[in-house]
Order: structure tokens, then C-alpha cells, then sequence
């Protein structure tokens, strides 16, 4: 069956990502999010890649309430995150920050507990920082 070549699925999550690979070596701290679309609703096919060269590379679909998490080293404090999901022609690129060292305060995962939170909006009056790749 062909998809459509103006979109980057909706197949592509079955193939790249059948199970999490979300623990990248040596990792003890948990970020959790949410990836939402334009109109504050949960992205339930998502798939977000996460990476450093310092500590590897993490991916992770979403589930049906968009929800996400990947487990990092503790000395970590920044990561690549590319964000794929119906619609989009490419995926988007944006950063994760753990702590307040970044150009976007949308940038910026938030304590939690043990760990962080970093949602995702891909639009809107909350939207993510993206870069123009």
C-alpha cells in the first residue's frame, strides 16, 4: 500500500518503533511529557527520537493519551529531539534542556518528583520552540 508523499505516515510508527527504546546507557532520570497538536489534543501516534553525543540516542512512540518518557544519564543537560507525527512533512527539531541554559524557555524540561516533565506543542499559544532546518 503507498502513502502519500506529503505526509511522514501514519505508517511510519510501525515500522521504526514496534517497541520503546527509551533507556539510554547508564540512565536514572526520568523525563516524562505529553506531545499535543494545534489544538491542545494528545498526539496518540507520535514518535519522538532523542539524542546527545555525549549519551546516545533514545525513541520513543506515543501512546493514546500522547504520553512519553525516556530514561537518561543524570549527568545529562542536553538533548536533540525530533518529533515525528501525522501530518508533518519532516520531522521537527527542537531541543531538551534540563536545566535553564537555553535560547526558548519552551525549551525547558520542568522538575518533577525524581525527575522531569517536557510536553510538546507542536502549534498554538504554548507552542514548543522548533528550528528551521
Amino acid at each position: 500500500m503507498r502513502t502519500p508523499s506529503q505526509t511522514a505516515g501514519p505508517f511510519f510508527r510501525i515500522g521504526l518503533c514496534a517497541e520503546p527504546q527509551n533507556e539510554l546507557p547508564n540512565g536514572s532520570i526520568r523525563i516524562e511529557g505529553r506531545l499535543f497538536d494545534g489544538e491542545n489534543a494528545p498526539i496518540a501516534d507520535g514518535m519522538l527520537e532523542l539524542w546527545s553525543s555525549e549519551h546516545g540516542f533514545g525513541r520513543c512512540p506515543t501512546d493514546g493519551e500522547g504520553r512519553f518518557s525516556f530514561l537518561v544519564p543524570a549527568d545529562a543537560r542536553r538533548f536533540e529531539l525530533m518529533v515525528f507525527a501525522r501530518g508533518l512533512l519532516k520531522g521537527a527539531v527542537t531541543r531538551l534542556y534540563l536545566d535553564g541554559d537555553a535560547e526558548d524557555e519552551t525549551m525547558v524540561a520542568v522538575r518533577s518528583g525524581d525527575g522531569y516533565r517536557f510536553d510538546i506543542h507542536l502549534q498554538g499559544d504554548a507552542a514548543t520552540g522548533f528550528f528551521d532546518l
